[in-house]
């Protein structure tokens, strides 16, 4: 018998508790209702002696040290290594703070509940891929006459467009599962209280009603990329439905998803072969240089202008940080030359899937799908760990949040670690046996 590819989806409630505080913007409101169930859903893919586990978690983002233990305890239950779990979080803002009491009663158990269910009822499958145009992210790096750089929607700066659909059909068939890629933070419902996966849940469970297969929405390099909403901003605001709906700023999420629920279906529609492929992996390890350490004169004139209120818009970090490389030079110490984290690569045909531990500019996964020989080359952002942002050259000389954050470390990378962290992908790439 001719070995062939098989596939099996799994998925698990990882709601919160009510009265629990929520992740992004470093909210100190409790929650206070549900609008719909966070998840972790487990896709196990086989092809001979290979297994891989795609998990995808509606949460904002799985720090490195618990997503670590995560696939560690994830492949365990697949029965696969470690480093074939590919752990990605979707970036819902509205999503629990990751605590430990959360991790160790919901969030671990549920996982590792998921990654072990997904391989219990594996099924032959043939592969098919469909891709659309999406409006629906948009670049939020809005430029002010003043030439500062604001969170907001710019219209004329680089986003990535693309949504992609990959579908898994039985022999019967039956949709079994879909993955649904797209680079688009998960922050319409804007600074709420109300628990959601935001605008991808309303496209997850509308593709899920469409096709019968159960569907997972993986993130792209979204760092840059915001929803596309009618405030103009980056995020959903309460007070424009309150007179109309008596409704928080959840109401974006759920209009946005309506919007990419059209264009997943439309993606998932217009695939038009399903085929037989071959799952292969290859791993190694991504590193990242860091440029030299900020001087100790510099870092003591940039903190005493951070203390002295007088400090401009390209400071270096915050007080905390100027102070960690302050401790740094009198110890001695000039750290790490490189920032290395492991690194897997899966390709179905030709599809390769490449995760990322950043929220990384946009521009980057355009050049890397651009350079790559193969025609679905996905970059999976805020997955297998979470490093902060990584931006693009180009984008440093303007600031912005996004710059500040990629900034705001004792040592800092250098100025092109984009193209590092392009080139060493597409070098690993040429391990696989096309």
């Amino acid at each position: 018998m001719i070995n062939k590819l098989k596939a099996g989806i799994a998925r698990e409630i990882i709601t919160p508790k009510i009265g629990g505080l929520l992740s992004g913007y470093g909210s100190d409101k409790p929650s206070t209702s549900v609008n719909d169930d966070l998840t972790v859903t487990a896709l196990a893919i086989e092809y001979e002696k290979t297994r891989v586990v795609l998990m995808s978690a509606t949460v904002c983002l799985i720090d490195n040290n618990l997503t670590a233990r995560l696939r560690a305890l994830c492949g365990a239950a697949a029965n696969v290594p470690a480093e074939n779990v590919i752990l990605s979080a979707t970036h819902t803002h509205s999503g629990p703070e990751m605590n430990t009491e959360y991790n160790d009663q919901i969030f671990i158990p549920k996982c590792v509940a998921a990654a072990k269910a997904s391989v219990k009822d594996m099924k032959l499958a043939k592969v098919g891929v469909g891709k659309t145009e999406s409006r629906v992210g948009i670049n939020r790096r809005k430029l002010t006459p003043e030439d500062r750089v604001l969170l907001s929607n710019n219209p004329w700066a680089t986003f990535d467009p693309e949504m992609t659909v990959i579908s898994f059909m039985g022999e019967d068939k039956k949709t079994i599962a879909n993955i649904v890629h797209y680079a688009c933070h998960c922050t319409a419902a804007g600074i709420n209280t109300e628990i959601t996966r935001d605008w991808a849940g309303v496209m997850i469970d509308r593709l899920e009603m469409e096709s019968g297969g159960t569907t997972m929405f993986v993130q792209g390099m979204q760092g840059d990329a915001g929803p596309r909403l009618p405030n103009g901003e980056d995020k959903g605001d309460a007070s424009s439905f309150s007179n109309i709906y008596g409704a928080s700023g959840i109401v974006y999420a759920m209009e946005l998803g309506a919007i990419a629920a059209l264009d997943a279906v439309r993606a998932y529609k217009d695939i038009r072969e399903y085929r037989d492929e071959v799952l292969s992996v290859i791993t190694g390890e991504v590193k990242l240089p860091h440029a030299p350490l900020m001087s100790l004169e510099e870092a003591k004139s940039e903190l005493a202008k951070l203390e002295a209120g007088t400090a401009g818009r390209w400071t270096v970090g915050n007080r905390s940080n100027l102070t960690r490389i302050i401790e740094l030079h009198e110890k001695g110490e000039t750290g790490e030359a490189f920032f290395v984290y492991p690194q897997t690569l899966i390709k179905m045909g030709s599809i390769v899937f490449i995760p990322v531990p950043f929220e990384v500019s946009s521009e980057i996964s355009l050049r890397l799908r651009t350079y790559s020989q193969y025609g679905h080359t996905l970059a999976l952002g805020c997955t297998n760990g979470s490093n902060s942002y990584l931006v693009s050259k180009d984008q440093i000389c303007r600031g912005g949040y996004e710059v500040e954050r990629f900034m705001s470390r004792p040592r800092q990378f250098v100025d092109n670690v984009d193209m590092h962290l392009i080139d060493q992908n597409l070098q690993l790439m040429k391990n696989f046996v096309s």
